[in-house]
């Protein structure tokens, strides 16, 4: 972003400058909510897709149809799949600048060793017990010390993980129209949950996985299951030969977890600056237009130029996980998602840690997720 930020004020020197202020993340939303409240907001921030709607309830970004409309963004030029978790009734609350899913990494070398891999990607057969067999395969093959998947029993990969199936099964909408009753206690949420108890249960999996990623890294770990954020690390590790690839289609369609970046109009209590506002949008739109900068990081363009660019389509592995931002599946638009979403976790935990039945923590997570809801 400051490599960004830098080439945009050296092309529009004299017109606009941009100063990019970086936040902790853990403080980050606190942060913006207070200034936004003692009215010394920033004149364009980032937001989460997944967290715009708690911002958009609480009155802490503004729509941004007329200023988009008047500095000419075309929202038809952006992946429509990412565009809709920006809109709440009709109206643009967001610029997305990204989408970042959760995708599949693999370790060529370690497969190609075990004769796993086809056209340099994995052989893995349609379903799931082609995928528990292909898991099976690395598991008796691989060297000593080497694990088949990269998989935490623990946190928010394998409730992403869970997501992704429960999507890939047609699930319906985990809230109800009224937005006050949970909807995932059902054959299709039961069905991911055994699914992926079962890699555990079973042993096919190695449980409390800390530090998955890093042992992927290391040449320690066949499949990971993690973000494209961490494509950009892989990348510059010494001697890992690998590739990407969307979540595997295991069940009826394609679908993985995923998020986006955003970019939103902080409210301006002390008054709006039409010029400071236009310079934003401009800003934005020259972001997203110019995002194979930020596909450095492994992240998703969001638009037409973008994606078209020489730039992204002459960087490695993007292309291999380009689908994955139009089959992933967003999080429905509530205020309360990120709390409800943490009670999720936490009651999926309890079935992969053995702690619950697959119906008990379906139904310990509705229980606990309503009640939230219902305050």
């Amino acid at each position: 972003m400051t490599e960004i930020v830098k080439k945009f004020n050296e092309e529009h020197k004299g017109k606009i400058e941009v100063k990019a202020m970086t936040q902790d993340w853990g403080q980050f939303y606190t942060k913006l909510q207070t200034a936004v409240a003692g009215g010394t907001a920033p004149d364009l921030a980032i937001s989460h897709a997944s967290k715009l709607s708690e911002l958009v309830e609480a009155g802490v970004v503004v729509p941004m149809d007329a200023a988009a409309d008047a500095n000419g963004v075309d929202w038809s030029s952006f992946n429509q799949n990412i565009l809709s978790s920006t809109i709440f009734n009709d109206v643009h609350y967001a610029i997305p600048l990204d989408a970042h899913p959760l995708i599949f990494y693999y370790n060529k070398k370690i497969l190609r060793d075990l004769n796993l891999l086809v056209d340099d990607k994995p052989a893995i057969e349609p379903g799931p017990d082609g995928f528990v067999n292909f898991l099976k395969k690395i598991k008796e093959g691989a060297p000593k010390g080497v694990s088949n998947l990269g998989l935490n029993s623990k946190g928010e990969t394998p409730y992403r993980l869970w997501w992704a199936l429960y999507n890939q099964l047609n699930g319906p909408e985990m809230l109800d129209a009224s937005g006050t009753k949970v909807m995932i206690n059902n054959e299709q949420g039961k069905k991911a949950a055994e699914f992926l108890n079962g890699l555990f249960k079973d042993g096919i999996v190695r449980k409390n996985q800390e530090n998955s990623s890093e042992e992927f890294q290391a040449g320690k770990v066949a499949l990971l299951l993690d973000g494209v954020w961490s494509t950009s690390s892989f990348e510059t590790t010494k001697d890992l030969e690998f590739g990407a690839m969307p979540v595997p289609q295991i069940y009826d369609k394609p679908a993985t977890w995923i998020d986006s970046h955003t970019f939103v109009l902080p409210k301006q209590k002390k008054g709006e600056d039409q010029n400071k506002i236009n310079a934003a949008i401009e800003f934005a739109k020259w972001v997203t237009d110019h995002a194979a900068i930020w596909s450095q990081a492994g992240h998703i363009p969001t638009t037409t130029a973008a994606i078209n660019s020489d730039a992204f389509k002459e960087m490695p592995l993007r292309q291999d996980y380009l689908q994955a931002a139009t089959d992933g599946a967003y999080l429905p638009q509530t205020p309360k998602m990120w709390p409800i979403k943490d009670q999720l976790v936490q009651a999926l935990e309890g079935i992969w840690q053995g702690r619950s039945s697959v119906d008990q923590g379906l139904d310990n997570a509705v229980k606990s997720m309503e009640k939230l809801l219902s305050r």
